[in-house]
């Protein structure tokens, strides 16, 4: 997640946590490590404000390790009934549509609905300008917010917006001159770890472009008004 992403998404969720009151669910969660260490602006936007407001978090991935409240494939069907039993007012899917199979991803706004109660909101970013990164996979999902908001049927369009982030020649020029030149060597090196290669050959596409991320927020209609 970049910086400003977190920034945006942090304003978001802490307004809508106060007036909404109930559990935020955060899907993908990834890590205590990389919310607080790898990428801490992670905790110091989102996370960090929600704690102080007594607001609960719940994190949900894939991975079974240290910061992971609920484990397991948001393809289970016995973990959506975990997920369900949040009851959360807020959920948030950030980040995690682009690392999908086709499949996968085709199946993602019905398992939402499911486990989002009615009223609820949920906060969804992808990336919109922005080169490859595998973990594992990256399908290139790309859409614009709207796309993004139609592709959540069912759902009523709350707001959709486009953040933008810095440059890949800024991100070097924060690493230092040692960083920058063993990224630039790198590039000589397609052999090794290819994967790893491609991903940051790509990122010289965004040498002087911004970095774009698609943000969406939905809510599912209350039919019990």
């Amino acid at each position: 997640m970049r910086q400003e992403e977190a920034i945006y998404v942090g304003r978001i969720v802490n307004k809508l946590a106060k007036e909404l009151l109930g559990p935020v669910l955060n899907l993908g969660s990834s890590t205590f490590k990389f919310r607080n260490n790898i990428q801490p602006h992670i905790n110091k936007y989102i996370f960090s404000p929600l704690e102080q407001s007594g607001i609960k978090v719940i994190h949900s991935d894939i991975k079974n390790l240290d910061g992971v409240d609920i484990t397991g494939s948001l393809f289970d069907k016995n973990v959506h009934e975990k997920l369900k039993n949040v009851k959360p007012s807020i959920v948030m899917l950030c980040n995690l549509l682009e690392h999908l199979e086709p499949k996968q991803l085709e199946s993602v706004p019905e398992i939402i609905n499911k486990i989002t109660p009615p009223g609820g909101v949920v906060i969804v970013t992808v990336p919109y300008s922005y080169p490859l990164h595998y973990d594992p996979i990256d399908s290139y999902f790309r859409p614009s917010p709207e796309e993004l908001s139609d592709f959540f049927t069912g759902f009523e369009r709350v707001s959709v917006e486009i953040v933008v982030s810095t440059t890949y020649y800024q991100d070097l020029c924060k690493k230092g001159c040692r960083l920058a030149a063993r990224a630039f060597i790198r590039l000589f090196v397609p052999f090794y770890r290819p994967k790893v290669w491609l991903a940051n050959a790509h990122r010289i596409l965004w040498l002087f472009r911004n970095y774009k991320i698609s943000c969406v927020v939905i809510k599912k209609p209350d039919t019990s008004n």
